[in-house]
């Protein structure tokens, strides 16, 4: 597994996963299947409420191995239990 910023996920595309900004997986792909690029949880993308907006990822399913899930992350990498494939 590889680490990675939270202003990406993933969608699949003719079978194969590949990285995608929030903002393009948002805009374009509203509707597609998301996941964490760290853990391969399923994602959703969300958009701040605050006045300089922006979008964030959220785990549709949280677990403490995704270093980007700060508050319940054990400090140890791990394959999320529903993990897409």
């Amino acid at each position: 597994m590889t680490t990675s910023d939270e202003t990406k996920c993933e969608i699949r595309s003719n079978g194969v996963w590949r990285p995608i900004s929030l903002a393009e997986a948002n805009a374009r792909y509203p509707s597609a299947i998301k996941r964490c690029p760290v853990c391969h949880g399923r994602v959703s993308i969300h958009v701040k409420s605050t006045a300089q907006g922006g979008l964030w990822l959220q785990h549709r399913r949280a677990h403490d191995g995704c270093p980007l899930m700060p508050a319940r992350f054990t400090g140890e990498v791990a394959l999320h239990p529903q993990a897409l494939n």
